[in-house]
């Protein structure tokens, strides 16, 4: 009994509880790929100005803003697991035109080209469910071993076990990271390197196998 309370015990602390972005960021996934155990806070109220609607990828103009649109608006406080998207506007189309124009002669985007646009083609009518369908599409890409657990499956007490990430870095600073992975970038000749985009930008530049090491040792 006493080596169960201790595995127990180790488990619990390998776990963080964290926000669910729209794909998210490369410092967010520099987090997520050193991690056994992950649970989203499904039931944090919406954050405007966060990456829980929003991505930020490469253009040849510079950084291109992403924002999924949501029913209710962005000044909204309910919680993420209640809210819905807006398909008053083809959003879908629009940013699956933005990722394709920016990254189509990006060295390993054409392995994941068929599989995105199978991800864009669905319309969930919750935000959380298409944010999900975002995560695991890239942990299938990186060859995550993380695993992700619910919320419901844990007392109340084994929240004071875990570690609670907060992200400083957002849609509003996420260029000022310090220490950031550098990789060759598609426009970085005019534009410069933008640090901590969309893991999108990573993963299209070095490909998930590289992605996936680069992120588990910087």
């Amino acid at each position: 009994m006493g080596n169960v309370k201790i595995y127990l015990h180790n488990y619990l602390l390998t776990m963080i509880i964290t926000d669910l972005p729209y794909f998210g960021s490369i410092s967010f996934f520099q987090e997520i790929t050193q991690t056994e155990n992950i649970c989203f806070d499904n039931n944090a109220p919406f954050s405007k100005m966060s990456f829980k609607n929003r991505m930020v990828i490469a253009s040849a103009q510079g950084p291109l803003h992403l924002t999924m649109p949501i029913i209710g608006g962005r000044d909204q406080k309910t919680p993420l697991n209640q809210v819905l998207i807006s398909y008053d506007t083809p959003w879908r189309a629009q940013h699956l035109k933005a990722i394709i124009s920016s990254y189509k002669r990006s060295p390993y985007f054409d392995y994941y080209q068929a599989s995105l646009e199978t991800l864009y083609e669905s319309k969930p009518d919750n935000l959380i469910d298409f944010l999900i369908n975002c995560h695991i599409w890239i942990q299938q890409q990186l060859k995550g071993k993380w695993e992700i657990h619910s919320i419901s499956s844990f007392n109340e007490l084994d929240f004071l076990k875990w570690k609670r990430v907060f992200h400083k870095y957002l849609p509003k600073n996420y260029d000022k990271i310090e220490n950031p992975i550098k990789y060759q970038q598609v426009f970085e000749d005019k534009v410069g390197f933008v640090p901590n985009l969309s893991i999108l930008d990573l993963l299209f530049c070095v490909g998930g196998r590289q992605a996936n090491e680069i992120l588990k040792t910087h």
